[in-house]
């Protein structure tokens, strides 16, 4: 896996919001606390995907919510 694939997740929105998801780089559990841009410009529905950094790495990767999940 190259570091561009690590650095975009797609993840269910209620379990980024309930801390399920993981970063890709260090395994440690992240959620809307570790949000540092909301991405709002792109349809249907606000937000399609959010920036993340990592508490425990500190590396930032983007999060992008499954369809289903919107």
């Amino acid at each position: 896996m190259g570091v561009d694939q690590r650095r975009r997740v797609e993840a269910d929105r209620h379990a980024f919001l309930s801390y399920a998801v993981r970063c890709p780089f260090c395994g440690t559990p992240v959620g809307p606390r570790f949000v540092t841009r909301e991405h709002l410009d792109v349809p249907p529905d606000p937000p399609y995907a959010a920036t993340v950094r990592c508490p425990a790495c500190a590396e930032m990767f983007e999060v992008h919510f499954t369809p289903a999940s919107r």
